[in-house]
């Protein structure tokens, strides 16, 4: 009788746990899975593509799945433990430091910078033209793309030397235009830094881990977890250059290296649409054109079947990744490869626009 009445109340549990999963149109992780593999299938068809990892949630599941080899030739597949270059994908993690810095009543968006870094920036953000902080989120404050076009090579890079040359740079015609800068990034993790007086790496990590679980995120990495790192691939099937020495600069604009596991606690964070710096983060603070816009980083595009989304594209000279998060369907995509080449970002988008689809039909 005892036996008889744990089944039965087993059989009533898992009954239960089926139908919630189904009025909250949440997929089994086995269904997560398939959308998975039939589109990492159809990417490593291409011989240009050495492995990928892919991280999906959806409602309360989320799935992980590595293919291919790391190394050519070794049999080496990717695990939840190998650290991954996520380039700019770096950017939206700088944005959401800065989202919290701004429901915290530490930064303001439309403050002149030099507020809170003691006017180091006197030259290049005056009274009349200022840098913001929404102008740095959104690429609109007339910034180079990276420090090269401000005379610095990897020999004469410091932090000293990159924050003087800014401080003279003329900004020019793109004031108030959408510019891509990684420079302007750099200059809101030295902002950061200053606001709360710490290193930037410490503030990444201790904010990460706190907020969502994510203790394998960092911009510098040490001998112990280089074993888990994810040497890339270049255009010519070569072994690519890996940014794993000392950031020079802070890294906030996309030097971070994580892991696919840390990438899901980091999604999930993200579909988080009751918390504060997450609203925040998602805000858009510029419109760039068509039905795109600028929030903390992330570009905000709006679609009539799959609402307002969040997305971004990172890419050096040995990784590629895109992550997507899609709050109307509380469903996020991370897409990774150690394979770089022109065509790569965009067969990786298909890949997670595919499992999208394959979801939310």
């Amino acid at each position: 009788m005892v036996q008889r009445f744990i089944f039965s109340l087993i059989l009533l549990l898992t009954l239960s746990a089926q139908i919630e999963a189904k009025s909250n149109n949440t997929p089994a992780k086995d269904v997560i899975s398939k959308a998975i593999k039939i589109q990492a299938d159809k990417l490593l068809q291409d011989a240009r593509f050495s492995s990928v990892s892919i991280g999906v949630v959806k409602n309360t599941q989320s799935a992980i799945e590595h293919y291919g080899e790391l190394t050519k030739t070794k049999g080496n597949k990717p695990t939840d433990n190998t650290l991954y270059e996520i380039a700019s994908v770096s950017k939206t993690m700088t944005g959401l430091m800065t989202a919290y810095a701004v429901t915290d009543g530490k930064l303001s968006l439309d403050d002149n910078i030099n507020v809170y870094i003691n006017n180091a920036m006197a030259q290049l953000s005056t009274n009349k033209k200022p840098v913001t902080i929404r102008g740095l989120l959104t690429h609109t404050s007339g910034l180079p793309r990276s420090y090269a076009e401000l005379g610095l090579t990897n020999k004469t890079l410091t932090r000293d030397a990159f924050l003087n040359a800014l401080n003279q740079f003329e900004r020019g015609k793109n004031i108030g235009r959408y510019s891509y800068s990684s420079a302007g990034t750099e200059l809101l993790s030295f902002i950061l830094e200053t606001v709360y007086q710490m290193p930037f790496d410490t503030l990444l990590k201790q904010v990460l881990s706190a907020k969502a679980g994510m203790y394998n995120t960092m911009v510098n990495i040490d001998g112990e977890q280089l074993e888990n790192f994810a040497f890339g691939y270049n255009e010519k099937g070569e072994i690519a250059r890996a940014y794993i020495e000392p950031n020079v600069l802070w890294g906030g604009g996309g030097h971070v290296k994580s892991t696919m596991s840390d990438l899901v606690q980091y999604m999930k964070l993200q579909l988080q649409q009751k918390n504060p710096a997450i609203t925040e983060s998602h805000k858009k603070l510029f419109h760039v054109a068509g039905t795109d816009s600028m929030a903390y980083f992330w570009i905000a595009s709006d679609d009539k079947k799959l609402g307002t989304y969040y997305i971004l594209h990172g890419g050096l000279k040995g990784t590629q990744n895109w992550m997507m998060i899609f709050p109307k369907f509380n469903l996020a995509v991370s897409v990774i490869t150690n394979s770089s080449f022109p065509q790569a970002a965009g067969l990786l988008r298909a890949v997670g626009m595919g499992i999208v689809k394959d979801l939310t039909i």
